[in-house]
């Protein structure tokens, strides 16, 4: 028997769920026919979808139906206003499935649209998070209601609380238009870091730390250069990458992050690692990046001479959930020399890593891949993110008995432009001697004289 609920529901608000219960079906099968000879299983990309469709279908629908009561949409209107949603998925679901094809056209990516896919996405995103933060609220509220006797409420006050609610349509949407602007926000962001190991001669060391790139769509050769020309004023004195340089794979789609690399120069290089989106061609990547000043080194070991006193430099593959990290970690490290006075920096994309890596191996591990968070309340060196209340390390400084990891918020996000409140950064870390006795050492002598 059908329920009370359904029976108000409109016509178009449930052919809204048979939309999206399509949508979902379709992504699935496309899903499953471009898995083929990719390294990701199948199961894998299926159960992606579908945690990132029924959420999305939620909210959606969800919001259908309160626009119905807030805005009493008639027969007319309300077909309208789910077309004009539906054609928002399709767009939003077409730039999706392109995004990583070689298939290209500006019917989807020209500036009127281009921007239709991310803010539609994250804006049900934050209606899926209200929805599940509702529910302890209203508990609360019922609760708090039994405590006390009921008041009735006014016509004035009712009317207020429409008000509010047909406000309150628009705000995620507004906060996803403005994630937009916040994601091309580059900006340099200084990082002291003071170091049990490291030498008094080398104290005040500028790194630049740049992280997840991701290349290609709206990170786009005029945002690239300005991230080169940021880099270059920051007057580092070592440019060290941990990865995600990549995002789409059509042909030519990379070409703009090899004219930035070239631009960005210091004195002793630039070293990368790579991330879990660089592994489409590697090799190819590996000879592109060197051919821009980028030595990438896979699981592979180097010692830079600085003014006559040595550094190690380590990169660690990226190792896909599901192995033993561990195990996998400390074998790719044994086949370093051993560890020695020298200091030694390890570049390990994904900072979830931290916790296996053997004991001592590095005196600093630089990780990106979490784009500092990518949605929550940024303070000045610190901030409050979803995956950092998870418990996953996000941004920042973290320590482990002597070893100290840095994360950075990186330069790019993947596909959407959807950073909410976490501005990019290019990190730049003066390295500190916390050696009894500390003086100045060259590189800060030489750069105030």
């Amino acid at each position: 028997m059908e329920s009370k609920r359904a029976r108000d529901t409109p016509w178009w608000v449930r052919a809204s769920w048979i939309w999206l219960v399509g949508v979902t079906g379709g992504l699935i099968a496309a899903g499953l026919y471009a898995s083929q000879g990719f390294f990701r299983p199948r199961g894998v990309i299926v159960a992606f979808i579908i945690v990132l469709m029924v959420p999305f279908a939620q909210a959606r629908v969800r919001l259908m139906r309160h626009l119905s009561g807030a805005f009493s949409l008639n027969d007319v209107a309300g077909p309208a206003v789910a077309g004009m949603a539906a054609l928002f998925d399709a767009i939003m679901v077409a730039q999706l499935v392109t995004a990583r094809t070689d298939y290209s056209n500006p019917l989807l990516t020209g500036e009127g649209v281009g921007w239709i896919g991310p803010v539609w996405f994250s804006s049900h995103a934050l209606i899926f998070l209200g929805l599940v933060l509702s529910g302890p609220i209203r508990r609360m509220r019922a609760w708090l209601g039994t405590r006390r006797p009921a008041e009735p409420v006014s016509i004035a006050r009712r009317d207020f609380l429409r008000g509010v609610s047909k406000v309150g349509v628009g705000l995620p949407f507004m906060v996803s238009l403005s994630g937009v602007e916040t994601s091309y926000d580059f900006r340099v962001e200084e990082h002291d870091i003071a170091l049990d190991g490291w030498p008094r001669s080398l104290d005040g060391m500028r790194v630049a730390h740049l992280s997840d790139i991701h290349v290609g769509g709206a990170m786009n050769l005029e945002k690239l250069k300005c991230v080169a020309e940021l880099t270059n004023g920051a007057k580092a004195d070592l440019v060290l990458h941990t990865g995600d340089f990549l995002t789409h794979r059509m042909p030519g789609f990379d070409e703009p992050l090899y004219e930035a690399l070239a631009m960005i120069h210091a004195p002793y290089g630039q070293w990368a690692c790579f991330g879990n989106h660089d592994y489409d061609d590697p090799r190819r990547l590996t000879r592109r990046l060197a051919g821009s000043g980028v030595e990438v080194l896979r699981d592979r070991l180097t010692t830079i001479e600085i003014e006559g006193e040595p550094i190690e430099v380590g990169g660690l593959e990226f190792a896909f959930y599901g192995a033993d990290r561990a195990q996998r970690y400390a074998t790719a490290l044994a086949r370093w020399r051993p560890r020695s006075s020298v200091p030694r920096i390890v570049l390990c994309h994904d900072p979830s890593a931290f916790a296996t890596l053997p004991q001592g191996c590095a005196d600093l591990v630089l990780s990106g891949h979490t784009h500092g968070g990518h949605v929550g309340i940024q303070f000045d060196h610190d901030a409050l993110t979803v995956v950092g209340m998870l418990g996953y390390p996000d941004q920042g400084i973290f320590e482990r008995a002597d070893m100290k990891l840095f994360v950075t918020r990186c330069v790019g996000f993947y596909g959407y432009p959807i950073r909410l409140g976490i501005p990019p950064e290019i990190a730049v870390l003066t390295l500190r001697s916390v050696a009894p006795g500390r003086q100045t050492g060259y590189l800060e002598s030489s750069r105030d004289s």
